[in-house]
């Protein structure tokens, strides 16, 4: 079979969950047919994979595609993503990946912590990835989570500091997206609150103590062993309610006042982040590969702080006596823009 595949579908690689196994079988003969030949591997990651898995839990998988994407692949498997989404009994996140870029960059996650599903196991020519590369990527995940918890007009750049997402809601608004469970029942739910938490311990991590995490308990437990700062007992308190709840916020009132109490904190945390953040980008546009810096200009651009120091920041990229990349500039010269459209508070 060419180490892929391709002819009779199989798993290489079973959870203690006989339902999840009997999404994993559907899934890897759906790929199998929509990507004859071209799939090396895929492996199961994340909670499922460790089996620290909640009744919410998503079922994370990762296609590894043979060597680097063919023209107009990586456009067809985000149909693809879409399509096979709701036909699901779990909530996928997928993934693609090419194999090249696995065996040049290194990963983190999918190296120590996942399951081979089906196809050929490549980590062992997967390096760990730099701890540099792993500090970057951590430091710009817990953003995602920030900005999509709080409504904005289309393009406005986030204002720090943060407002909660919702001040009138029993949660703040940490509880804005609905979890779903084996079923298919939607709930109240606070995923979004747990993951950012973990993420943020993470990055905390790896900025600090320099070194890699490999799930979100690694990732809580190793704050406390290597930071243990204001912010370690309100992440173990999230990452707890997960362990207690599951996602679902839960009908005990008493249960409830107690996530509220770590609510309520949580827009301390984040506006610390991004106050760390800050700095981080600011540093990481005078440095390193053009696209890391094409990507912190932009960032800088996505999130508004007080103050001078990030739009004279800028706008020493634009008026460099130094050779700058025509990306760059570009994306220096909008995100000056998009700061001096955002009016006074």
């Amino acid at each position: 079979m060419d180490g892929g595949v391709d002819e009779e579908v199989s798993l290489v690689g079973l959870t203690e969950d006989m339902g999840v196994n009997a999404v994993l079988f559907g899934f890897v003969g759906l790929y199998a047919l929509t990507f004859p030949g071209r799939v090396r591997a895929c492996y199961l990651v994340g909670s499922h994979a460790t089996s620290e898995a909640v009744g919410e839990s998503d079922l994370d998988l990762t296609l590894v595609f043979k060597d680097t994407f063919l023209p107009g692949e990586e456009a067809r498997f985000e149909r693809f993503r879409m399509a096979v989404g709701p036909l699901a009994r779990y909530p996928l996140d997928l993934n693609a990946v090419e194999e090249a870029r696995l065996v040049a960059e290194g990963e983190v996650n999918l190296k120590q912590n996942a399951l081979l599903i089906a196809g050929e196991d490549v980590r062992d020519r997967v390096p760990l990835m730099p701890l540099e590369a792993w500090t970057r990527h951590c430091m710009h995940q817990p953003y995602r989570f920030i900005e999509r918890a709080r409504a904005r007009a289309e393009d406005a750049p986030l204002r720090y500091p943060l407002e909660y997402p919702d001040a009138r809601g029993e949660l703040y608004g940490y509880d804005y997206r609905e979890v779903m469970d084996a079923q298919g029942q939607l709930h109240r739910g606070f995923k979004e609150l747990v993951t950012l938490a973990c993420r943020m311990a993470t990055a905390a991590v790896a900025l600090d103590a320099g070194r890699h995490t490999f799930s979100k308990r690694d990732a809580i437990q190793a704050h406390r062993e290597h930071i243990h700062d204001t912010w370690t007992p309100l992440f173990e308190s999230i990452f707890a309610s997960r362990q207690q709840w599951g996602y679902r916020v839960p009908e005990d009132a008493a249960a409830r006042a107690k996530l509220r109490e770590a609510c309520a904190r949580m827009l301390d945390a984040e506006n610390a982040f991004l106050a760390r953040y800050r700095d981080f980008l600011l540093a990481e546009v005078t440095r390193g590969r053009v696209e890391d810096r094409v990507l912190a200009a932009r960032r800088l651009g996505d999130i508004a702080y007080p103050g001078d120091e990030v739009p004279q920041a800028l706008q020493q990229l634009l008026e460099s006596p130094e050779p700058v990349d025509a990306a760059l500039r570009e994306a220096a010269r909008e995100s000056l823009a998009r700061y001096r459209g955002v009016k006074p508070s």
